[in-house]
């Protein structure tokens, strides 16, 4: 008996050659019978009823009349367009043209069964329309079910997988995928993947995850209302940190014969050399106990060179340079095999050797879940759940949150604390955090950070408000304050070494040795000292008098105005630290402004703010210009170090001016044929956590004079009549000097 060529009867006639053989016939699309073998979706059809009703039905239905009924084996979709366009009292779509199926050579070969090659027939008439991922799936299941029917009752020609991918094209590789979503994959996941929700990339994904971690995901899709294949993989990666991990390959998995399917899944490089130990040979681990260093390094290069392990417990790649955990991944990290030789002899070397687990026997699993670790984190850290809390109040979402606490704890991509019961490492916001409590690690994305800290907390509780700074007492005042304006730090040096009860030196009517220096007498009072009630007796009946006293000079700048005259003029220092007490004050009060305080006690903080900027303002008019520098002469540089010397030692020059707003400071240098140098410092930006020292940055402008004579045509210095941006460089300054000794005008 001859094997039935399923492929061949299909693929035999051509389309022209059965169009022959059939005529076009017209019948009532309420008439026609749906097949009960179609599952192609029938519900989205909005843009194919639009075509209908603007083109016609462009080809027939196929139909095929079973005891006297006609039932649709290829159309369903156009049949449903015409009915609903027929309802909309589109008359025209009363009578569609269809087309009989003819009884073809596989029928006559198939015998009695008609119905699997009629389902079969189905799904090739569907081959060429557009299909989701899940009616892919689901032909591609169909027809693989219909074949080994066919096979068990009628002998056929080749595999199954190959009919399949003859006939629809399916991979091994892929009818493999289908098989594990199909298997595995939940219920409310296959439902969102038939709805085409989700891709087939992200379920068969999802299939890998055992019933828990696909609750999990389900719970992720419904708060978020997407599921994307870096959540899936996280989640996997989470559920095969659970998993024990053996310590020593068997023979059968060494020799092929178990070799597990290739995982991508990314590993801490420090638990991988680990694990990069354990499955060494015993030669191997000899030279590495006996800290031989350069067999090590010999056998490693030799027997790893070429190596690439990606199995779900190692993941390295090998070159004959060194080796590369996690390559191309988040946490690559690249070692030379002399780095990986003194890292497996720093650890193991002198040791004696491991004892070897066996095949079954697992590593403890971790029990710290990303809640109980963040919870541990906020007890340990109070002040940075304040943060995260005033973070989420401000935030709209906990997308935006997680960006915004990123940027506050790792501004430059890493922050971390350890040796403590609770560490942290804050990393980038793609690498997230990670969380140690008892040696237990927890790592987590920033938005989960987020989730689980909302889960614990309110934000809005009012234990997370700006806290109000509380008045000054006498018990709590602090360092004593300088009020003479001398002090560069602020506070009296004086008072911490004295017991009396005086607040400043010129109180005291003592000369003892730590008398402060800035005080030159005992009657000198300084600039805003309050007076006490014997200083208020002696001149209560001249202001003038007063006045002179409390400003300790007899010159009254003409920039303070007549209101203020019976107010002392503070120094700046002073004007500063009062202006910023008054503030803060006033930004608490603000921040609780909503809590019915009466209007009259804000209005009051916000006038006393206003009035301390005026005057801190008046105060800085007040000052008197510093005294200019005398210039030093120029001094004679017989060669070019000596001029770059004298560049590079500009302070020497004098200090010309201080921009306060920026800290930059000036020094210039004026030159007898009108050119003047300026030498413009700043203050770089500190580095920390670095061995770098910051130093202080400069830059050399040179402003009019004489223009350069050129050479070549080329002038020997760049010329700017105004002060420009861009500065000269130290070489053609050294010119600009030789020519001015040359012509004797410094």
């Amino acid at each position: 008996m001859a094997k039935f060529d399923l492929k061949g009867l299909l693929n035999d006639r051509s389309v022209p050659d059965r169009q022959q053989d059939q005529k076009i016939v017209y019948r009532n699309p309420k008439d026609l019978i749906p097949s009960e073998e179609n599952f192609y979706n029938t519900e989205k059809l909005e843009r194919l009823k639009q075509s209908i009703k603007l083109l016609g039905i462009l080809q027939p239905l196929l139909i095929e009349n079973r005891d006297g009924k006609d039932y649709v084996i290829a159309g369903h979709c156009r049949r449903k367009c015409c009915i609903d366009l027929l309802n909309e009292g589109n008359d025209r779509f009363s009578r569609v043209p269809c087309i009989y199926k003819t009884h073809s050579e596989l029928e006559q070969d198939a015998g009695k069964e008609d119905d699997i090659v009629r389902q079969i027939m189905i799904i090739q008439a569907n081959c060429y329309r557009d299909k989701s991922d899940w009616e892919k799936m689901t032909e591609t299941l169909k027809m693989e079910e219909l074949v080994k029917e066919l096979r068990e009752k009628t002998p056929m020609e080749g595999k199954t997988r190959d009919i399949l991918k003859d006939l629809i094209g399916t991979s091994n590789g892929q009818l493999g995928r289908y098989h594990a979503i199909n298997t595995n994959l939940c219920e409310q996941l296959m439902s969102e993947f038939e709805e085409d929700r989700i891709k087939i990339s992200v379920a068969y994904e999802a299939s890998k995850l055992n019933r828990e971690y696909q609750k999990q995901a389900c719970e992720l899709y419904e708060e978020t209302g997407i599921l994307t294949l870096d959540d899936i993989r996280d989640l996997y990666r989470q559920q095969e940190a659970e998993k024990g991990i053996p310590g020593q390959m068997t023979i059968e998995t060494a020799t092929g014969q178990n070799r597990p399917p290739e995982d991508d899944t990314e590993i801490p490089a420090e638990t991988q050399i680990e694990r990069f130990y354990e499955s060494t040979n015993k030669n191997m681990k000899n030279y590495i106990i006996q800290e031989d260093k350069n067999m090590t390094i010999f056998m490693l290069s030799n027997l790893y060179g070429s190596a690439r392990v990606r199995n779900g417990h190692l993941n390295y790649q090998g070159s004959t340079a060194g080796i590369t955990f996690n390559p191309g991944g988040v946490f690559e990290h690249e070692l030379s095999w002399q780095s990986l030789a003194k890292n497996l002899i720093g650890k193991y070397g002198h040791k004696r050797p491991v004892k070897m687990a066996t095949i079954n026997a697992p590593e403890p699993a971790i029990t710290l879940t990303e809640s109980e670790a963040v919870k541990a984190f906020c007890e340990a850290y109070p002040e940075k759940l304040k943060t995260i809390m005033r973070i989420c109040r401000r935030c709209k979402d906990n997308g935006e949150a997680a960006k915004a606490v990123q940027l506050e704890f790792a501004p430059c991509g890493f922050s971390a604390v350890g040796g403590y019961k609770v560490n942290y490492r804050f990393k980038s916001f793609s690498a997230g955090l990670e969380i140690e409590v008892n040696n237990e690690k927890v790592s987590m994305k920033y938005g989960r950070l987020i989730v689980e800290a909302k889960n614990l907390y309110d934000p809005l509780s009012p234990e997370f408000d700006v806290e109000l700074k509380k008045p000054e007492t006498k018990e709590d005042e602090g360092p004593v304050k300088c009020i003479t304006g001398q002090s560069g730090s602020g506070l009296c040096g004086a008072a911490a070494y004295c017991d009396k009860k005086y607040t400043c030196c010129s109180q005291c009517p003592d000369d003892c040795n730590i008398r402060c220096g800035w005080i030159p007498e005992k009657s000198c009072q300084p600039a805003v000292e309050t007076l006490d009630e014997k200083q208020q007796e002696d001149h209560s009946g001249d202001p003038a008098e007063m006045v002179k006293h409390l400003r300790n000079t007899d010159k009254i700048p003409d920039a303070w105005p007549e209101d203020l005259k019976d107010i002392p003029i503070p120094s700046i220092t002073a004007i500063n630290d009062i202006l910023d007490d008054a503030e803060q004050d006033l930004k608490g009060y603000l921040a609780i402004a909503d809590e019915k305080l009466p209007a009259k006690t804000i209005l009051k903080h916000q006038l006393i703010a206003g009035g301390l900027r005026i005057i801190k303002n008046l105060v800085e008019d007040c000052q008197e210009e510093p005294e200019q520098p005398e210039q030093p002469p120029l001094p004679e540089m017989r060669n070019n170090d000596q001029r770059k010397q004298w560049l590079r030692e500009y302070k020497s020059w004098g200090l010309w001016y201080t921009d306060h707003h920026t800290g930059t400071r000036y020094y210039k240098y004026d030159f007898n044929n009108g050119a003047r140098l300026i030498a413009e410092e700043y203050d770089p930006e500190p580095r920390k956590e670095s061995w770098w020292t910051p130093t202080e940055s400069y830059s050399l402008h040179l402003v009019g004079g004489p223009e350069p004579e050129r050479s070549g045509g080329v002038p020997k210095w760049t010329y700017h009549s105004k002060y420009h941006k861009f500065p000269n460089s130290e070489t053609e300054l050294v010119e600009f000097l030789k020519e001015v000794q040359k012509n004797g005008k410094a």
